[in-house]
């Protein structure tokens, strides 16, 4: 019985390496600039940013942080939660509080949405719930959503809460130990290019459930999203990123300065180039992480690799210097 499942596992994985690309970049919050130590700093996490107001401070949590941070993973200063596939990373967003307040993140896509086309959106969830002061925090809600988007808001310009989603849970979610899989699909009726999650319904259209122990504080609810997926690949929006294997050694111990990658997003030919010769090994994937192209460069200044009869989406290209036990994966954008 294990082999006919280990067969049909892989079956599965080989037919999506082949199925249209979930257009969400760096869907896991895997690939990161820096390991988070704080709070307020999803922008660690490559491609995500901060899509509500100022005074928000949107939460990224990663396995590479130090416990004492407060935000690793699975173990972090909120709750002990592994991420969805037991991976490295999610983020963490207050999606009620009773003043109004919201917190909003957001990413381009890869490519924009193609009006008229049927997609399928989803992402996973679970409560955050946590114990301080001998206070517990957090307390059940709904509308965690999803919203695609032609604006690229930002800070000075949040989101709008006015009740509209793509996307959402119009149940409460009250589950703090498994993750939720919140699921749909659209018919495009914009180029959208930015996909944003949040609650975007205001205080009086979304539904709570309070605590009613004495040291319960129903004021806020909390929760963690992770593997977002915006595909016309049913199968990989609904159950088919479960399968999917974790990205490792992501973190780009190169600096910017060191590696820089041209055009991209790039139609046939990218140019790699290096501050200075280096002896590398150049290891280019799909998101799912097969192997694609692998190249040993001696001594080099620049490679470049013809991408031109690849499809389009998006890839990962690692670097790695074996000599100097350092690497670094960039994304590109294969029009």
């Amino acid at each position: 019985m294990q082999k006919f499942t280990f067969i049909f596992s892989f079956l599965l994985i080989a037919n999506f390496s082949f199925a249209q690309v979930n257009l969400v970049p760096n869907f896991s919050f895997e690939q990161y600039s820096t390991c988070p130590s704080s709070q307020d700093q999803i922008q660690y996490a490559v491609g995500w940013s901060k899509y509500s107001q100022l005074m928000t401070t949107p939460d990224y949590y990663h396995a590479c942080a130090d416990y004492s941070s407060g935000y690793s993973v699975p173990l972090n200063g909120y709750c002990n939660q592994p991420s969805h596939r037991g991976c490295n990373a999610y983020a963490g967003l207050v999606i009620y509080f009773q003043n109004g307040y919201r917190e909003n993140i957001g990413i381009q896509l890869s490519t924009a949405l193609s009006v008229g086309q049927k997609y399928f959106i989803s992402f996973y969830t679970v409560m955050g719930e946590f114990v301080n002061s001998g206070h517990q925090f957090g307390m059940p809600s709904n509308n965690i959503g999803m919203r695609l988007s032609t604006i690229q808001y930002n800070s000075s310009n949040p989101v709008p809460i006015d009740n509209f989603a793509h996307l959402n849970s119009s149940a409460i979610i009250s589950d703090s130990v498994n993750w939720i899989r919140i699921s749909g699909s659209i018919i495009a009726d914009s180029a959208y290019n930015y996909l944003i999650l949040g609650n975007f319904f205001d205080n009086s259209n979304t539904d709570t459930l309070h605590y009613t122990c004495g040291t319960c504080l129903n004021f806020a609810s909390y929760y963690l999203i992770d593997d977002i997926c915006v595909s016309t690949d049913s199968l990989l929006a609904n159950g088919g990123i479960d399968i999917l294997p974790c990205i490792t050694s992501v973190n780009e111990i190169f600096s910017d300065d060191e590696i820089r990658i041209f055009q991209n997003p790039v139609s046939d030919m990218v140019t790699i180039s290096f501050q200075s010769n280096v002896s590398d090994e150049i290891i280019l994937t799909d998101v799912y992480g097969k192997i694609l192209y692998v190249e040993g460069i001696n001594n080099e200044s620049s490679i470049i690799i013809n991408l031109s009869n690849y499809s389009s989406g998006v890839y990962v290209l690692k670097i790695v210097n074996q000599k100097e036990k350092k690497s670094a994966t960039k994304k590109i954008i294969k029009l």
